[in-house]
């Protein structure tokens, strides 16, 4: 009897499996259901409410919900030797313990944790995925909206059963080559390996139509035509060949090409398995579906519905347990949620049934909810908090100011006294202050008219000054070049103009000026051509050259006392000499050239110096007049600062006072 029940169960659940999950309409599925009872009832002579008692906690008939409880897997047993056996669930609680456990392992290696809750909804999908997996050359055919589970579970049941899973990264720049680059990736894995593996392909990765058609092919035959170059084909048949000669001899192929890439074909059908995920939102699924039939031949479905009640109160509970709130609270607003999700989904339906337009009410809109009134409800508390930390401190400044009022009144009998003593003493200064403030009025009037007198002296001092050093202006820059002249001479240049036995014309003009200016007085001698006595400077000129410090003398020469009779006679006699210029000069000797510009120099110089003079005469008056006046201003300046000191040390304590007679007031306030 028990092998006949069991018999009968995993029949009943193989019908479920294969027909009801393929059905979309609530009616055809309540068809199925009563079809099955009459089915049960007529062939095998059984009530159906008998057989699956075991299925509900009363004597009620057995519903559809009760048989979602019929669930069939081999990981319910996980100490149990390869291959596991297919047994039915005997308590859905001590299954939730497992998977839940398994998909805590899974966080633990993968990269990309999920965070998901097992509840009754999600174990059922997750042993119908696996189911399918399980079978030989099997495919799946996902169908829901975004958020019902389908990618996450997909993972979970690969990852329990060992698979290896696959999954393509769509970018920007994604086009139908990296494509194909991926999907030989994914073809060759899945057959040169020995561990089956897992293919998931979401609808929101289809970036061409042609993917879709490449997997159409893959689900019919197992193979994408010319999707392999001929050099990766040659590197497929070796990788076949050695797995081949590793087989038993009655399954070797015979070794030719051909042979070779169908046994590659014939692996990848036994260990690759596809999992098409998508949404039946809009016409595009049942377009493609027309387009490409082998998504429904070859693919076994499984239709993610609308979460049940269970299901919509675990993931609240789940997702509610962080919140502090009482049980009592933490109830109602699962119910509240709910509800909402409940009543939005029926209005939904509703819609369709009069306009004819669907509203999608996805698991994401309900976890949405749960997320929005959890934000909320932070943002309410830390409100709620606020306003009570500034009742509570203002309850406490008050507390603090009626105490500190009834001090100040205590406080304000004993300063009483002293306010008395400090308005005498405030009335004292006032006095005091308007007194000298009327000396300090006229000690700044005093002092202003004397700044007065001191700036206009200053001012024609600087005026004199200014054209002092306009006029200098012309002569400095001669005398420098001069200077600069003087720089470039050697003792060796000296030397040569020494010790020339007959200087030229030029040299002899030079020299001569530069004698006069030195105050040095030329020899007598005969003129061979007279007979007369003649004045000579050559030889004392050699005397001059022959001293060490004779270019220093020059650099250092007086310029602003050059005797009278030496500056006439150079005026008179060399500077109008049209060959006393040093371009001429130059021809005869570069350093007479240099002791040439000199004298020049020193007569430009005299001639301005002559006119500066008096200039300089009435700046030093000016200058003498300006250093009195600011003498004198000076004196009156500290003579007001004196003045001004007292007068804001008056003031200073006339304010010391005045906050005296003030403190009992503002201690009253």
């Amino acid at each position: 009897k028990q092998w006949y029940q069991r018999r009968v169960a995993i029949t009943a659940g193989e019908i479920f499996r294969v027909f009801y999950d393929r059905l979309v309409a609530d009616s055809d599925r309540d068809w199925l259901f009563t079809f099955t009872k009459e089915v049960s009832q007529r062939c095998l002579q059984r009530d159906f409410d008998v057989l699956f008692a075991s299925l509900t906690s009363d004597d009620k008939p057995i519903t559809e919900d009760n048989l979602r409880s019929l669930l069939f897997c081999d990981f319910s047993n996980p100490k149990a030797d390869f291959p596991k056996p297919y047994l039915e669930v005997k308590s859905i609680e001590k299954l939730r313990i497992l998977v839940e456990g398994q998909l805590e392992e899974f966080n633990n290696m993968s990269k990309k944790p999920m965070d998901l809750v097992m509840f009754r909804f999600a174990i059922e999908h997750v042993s119908r995925i696996s189911r399918i997996l399980k079978q030989p050359r099997s495919h799946a055919l996902l169908v829901g909206v975004g958020g019902s589970g389908r990618q996450s579970l997909t993972r979970l049941a690969a990852y329990m059963a060992d698979y290896v899973l696959f999954q393509v990264e769509i970018g920007k720049g994604y086009t139908s080559f990296e494509w194909r680059e991926d999907l030989r990736r994914i073809l060759r894995k899945g057959a040169e390996s020995e561990t089956h593996s897992v293919f998931l392909f979401t609808d929101t990765q289809i970036k061409e139509e042609s993917f879709l058609e490449d997997i159409n092919n893959l689900l019919n035959a197992g193979e994408v035509p010319n999707i392999f170059p001929m050099d990766e084909k040659q590197e497929i048949q070796d990788a076949m060949r050695k797995i081949d000669k590793t087989r038993e001899k009655a399954k070797q192929t015979d070794g030719t090409p051909l042979a070779l890439f169908n046994m590659f074909i014939d692996r990848v059908r036994d260990q690759l398995h596809i999992v098409l995920a998508m949404s039946p939102i809009g016409g595009a699924f049942r377009s493609r579906l027309r387009k490409f039939p082998s998504l429904v031949n070859c693919c076994t479905i499984d239709w993610f519905q609308a979460w049940p009640e269970d299901a919509l109160e675990i993931v609240a509970h789940r997702f509610l347990e962080d919140v502090e709130l009482s049980e009592e609270h933490r109830n109602g607003v699962v119910e509240i949620c709910k509800n909402f999700h409940e009543s939005t989904r029926n209005l939904s339906i509703k819609f369709e049934q009069q306009l004819g337009r669907h509203n999608y009410v996805t698991p994401t809109s309900y976890l949405e909810l749960i997320y929005t009134y959890k934000n909320l409800l932070g943002k309410c508390r830390e409100k709620v908090a606020y306003q009570r930390k500034r009742y509570t401190v203002g309850l406490e400044k008050l507390d603090s100011a009626r105490s500190q009022v009834s001090q100040m009144q205590s406080d304000l009998q004993a300063l009483q006294p002293q306010l008395v003593v400090a308005s005498k003493e405030v009335d004292e200064i006032m006095v005091i202050i308007e007194r000298d403030s009327i000396e300090v009025a006229k000690t700044e009037k005093i002092v202003k008219a004397e700044e007065l007198i001191a700036n206009e002296q200053a001012s024609v001092a600087k005026g004199i000054k200014d054209e002092c050093d306009a006029d200098l202006a012309e002569a400095i820059p001669i005398l420098e070049q001069a200077l600069a002249a003087l720089n470039t001479l050697t003792p060796s240049d000296v030397t040569i103009v020494k010790s020339m036995k007959s200087p030229p014309p030029g040299v002899r003009l030079v020299m001569e000026a530069v004698c006069i200016l030195k105050g040095i007085k030329p020899d007598r001698v005969n003129d061979p051509a007279t007979g007369k006595k003649v004045e000579d400077f050559w030889k004392p000129s050699q005397k001059l050259l022959g001293d060490m410090k004779f270019l220093q003398s020059l650099k250092d020469y007086d310029k602003d006392n050059v005797p009278v009779a030496f500056v006439k006679k150079i005026r008179a006699t060399y500077i109008p000499n049209p060959e006393f210029v040093p371009e001429k000069i130059r021809q005869a000797s570069n350093a007479a050239e240099g002791l040439c510009k000199w004298v020049r120099a020193i007569e430009a110089y005299d001639r301005v110096a002559k006119v500066v003079a008096p200039k300089k005469a009435a700046l030093a008056i000016a200058e003498s007049k300006f250093a009195e006046a600011q003498k004198s201003l000076n004196a009156k300046r500290a003579m007001l600062k004196e003045v001004q000191d007292k007068l804001q040390s008056l003031r200073d304590k006339f304010e010391e006072n005045t906050k005296k007679k003030k403190v009992p007031t503002a201690t009253l306030r």
